[in-house]
């Protein structure tokens, strides 16, 4: 789950890992920061990760979801990589 460092005035994101005990999965960092999206009046929850701050990604057919085997968000397009 990404954050914002106050020191250095950068996103600092984490790199993606296979998911604990899920064959083929990985844990991928959303760039939100920790679940919320910033911008206009106040901070809303992230869109693509519901809030959680990672999503899941199956890395032999491409799909994404918000963890595995729950609800896809989408299938990453042909030469498209994370």
């Amino acid at each position: 789950m990404s954050f914002w460092d106050s020191t250095t005035q950068k996103g600092i994101t984490f790199p993606t890992t296979p998911w604990e005990g899920r064959e083929g999965w990985f844990r991928v960092d959303c760039g939100c920061s920790g679940g919320l999206q910033w911008g206009g009046e106040e901070p809303r929850e992230c869109d693509n990760c519901a809030g959680v701050g990672d999503y899941a990604w199956h890395k032999k057919s491409g799909v994404l979801a918000q963890y595995p085997g729950g609800p896809l968000l989408r299938r990453l397009r042909k030469g498209e990589t994370i």
